[in-house]
């Protein structure tokens, strides 16, 4: 007897898009392709997709989720994982916000917050690394090979400090993720603002600092022989600096952009004001399209939401002065939504490459392929169904605690509309069913 059954669906593999439909037996995907729904037509539950697209379920491998000495009642990662279900994401992997993870024993004591909260299954990285001091071989037998460093205040890591992370992490078998902006050339052009008006907060943090940062770390990596993940990159000139260290091929190089870079640019501040403010800040209408152009050519690695929640009332103090609201963003909710409405239906990629860029490439950097971001027979049933549908992003319609998104008013061209984790129906509509605590923590492995 077959659990549950996904018929008439347009399932998205390496390929291409074919029809057919998804077998789901104890949790796990127990067949799949254009014969099974008359090979199992006695499921317990049956789902017509009616046409939908079938992803595996979104993997996103930046967000920041859960601090409770920073982020005030309400928001946690509980109320996160919720967003991340009715988003489509099924499985996350969460970074230190302000509270450092720099030891075994904070590690294991975030893990067991977050395993009583979460709706998703997730994995942790340590950080944010700023002394050179850090038991490296202990965090990673407590379940993670992933560490982050900052070339930017508030967690600036001096040169030596990253070299020696390096050496430490490379040697066990890990990876280092860094913040690339070079606190230098920010303090440089800080010093020359004087104002406090949204649009300002552009030029405090110049596309050079992204670029001399980047280059540096690679060199870094190279030096210390530790793979590098650049996290967040924010230019398609970014990427083309990265590109260099990616095709030396001495040690692995990973470069990530998110929604938010290629959806938006300085131009847009003047509208949105504080509600834009993020670290890297925006670039300029040509850097966005030269990083699309690096997401689709396959410079950049994957895609993450960087995903960073606040309350619209906070966030509005900003358009006072710019420098007090925190920078960072919301968006695991509706990364999905908008890489296939402005991605896919814009043929700026394609179904495939989607794919690629938030389930599988991710799932491998993360130690967890095939189980996650991917629909092959005996992985885990995290599946995401997408009805294709013009509709207008409102906060209203979000699970997300904040009461605001910078996507509001845009006409997009696609809905998640049923999320399946571990075989059971989480979320319909953004309306989320499961509970928290539902969600299992991923050991990953170095």
């Amino acid at each position: 007897m077959t659990d549950r059954l996904i018929e008439n669906a347009r399932i998205v593999d390496a390929a291409g898009v074919r029809p057919g439909s998804i077998a789901i037996d104890d949790g796990r995907i127990a067949a799949v392709g254009p014969d099974v729904a008359s090979d199992r037509g006695d499921a317990d539950d049956l789902i017509d997709a009616d046409g939908m697209v079938a992803l595996p379920g979104m993997v996103d491998v930046h967000n920041h989720m859960h601090d409770p000495e920073l982020f005030p009642e309400g928001i946690d990662f509980a109320s996160e994982t919720a967003s991340a279900a009715a988003g489509g994401v099924t499985t996350v992997v969460e970074l230190p916000t302000q509270t450092p993870i720099t030891s075994p024993e904070s590690f294991r004591a975030k893990r067991a917050d977050c395993e009583g909260l979460a709706h998703v299954d997730f994995g942790l990285v340590a950080g944010n690394v700023d002394d050179p001091d850090v038991d490296v071989e202990g965090i990673l037998a407590a379940g993670t090979p992933d560490f982050k460093t900052f070339t930017a205040e508030p967690y600036l890591a001096d040169d030596g400090t990253i070299v020696s992370l390096m050496e430490q992490v490379g040697d066990a078998g890990g990876k280092v993720r860094v913040h690339c902006e070079t606190q230098g050339i920010l303090d440089h052009a800080r010093a020359s603002i004087a104002g406090t008006d949204p649009d300002v907060y552009m030029d405090s943090r110049p596309l050079e600092a992204e670029l001399d940062a980047i280059s540096r770390m690679g060199w870094f990596a190279e030096y210390a022989d530790c793979p590098l993940h650049v996290v967040h990159v924010s230019s398609g000139s970014g990427a083309r600096e990265g590109e260099r260290f990616e095709s030396r091929a001495n040690v692995p190089v990973t470069l990530e952009t998110c929604p938010h870079y290629l959806a938006f640019s300085k131009e847009d501040v003047a509208e949105k004001g504080p509600f834009l403010k993020v670290n890297p800040s925006l670039k300029s209408p040509a850097e966005v399209a030269r990083l699309w152009t690096a997401v689709r050519d396959g410079t950049i690695d994957l895609i993450a939401s960087e995903h960073f929640p606040t309350y619209r009332e906070d966030r509005e103090r900003g358009w006072d002065d710019i420098w007090e609201p925190y920078a960072g963003l919301p968006g695991i909710e509706t990364t999905l939504e908008f890489l296939v409405s402005e991605g896919v239906h814009e043929d700026r990629i394609s179904w495939p490459r989607l794919r690629e860029l938030v389930c599988a490439r991710p799932a491998r950097e993360a130690g967890i392929y095939p189980r996650k971001g991917s629909l092959r027979v005996g992985t885990d049933a995290d599946i995401a169904l997408v009805r294709e549908e013009r509709f207008e992003v409102s906060a209203d319609d979000l699970r997300f605690a904040g009461g605001w998104t910078p996507y509001e008013g845009q006409e997009w061209s696609a809905r998640v509309d049923t999320v399946i984790a571990g075989g059971e129906v989480i979320a319909r509509d953004h309306d989320v069913r499961s509970e928290p605590g539902r969600g299992e923590f991923l050991a990953r492995p170095q």
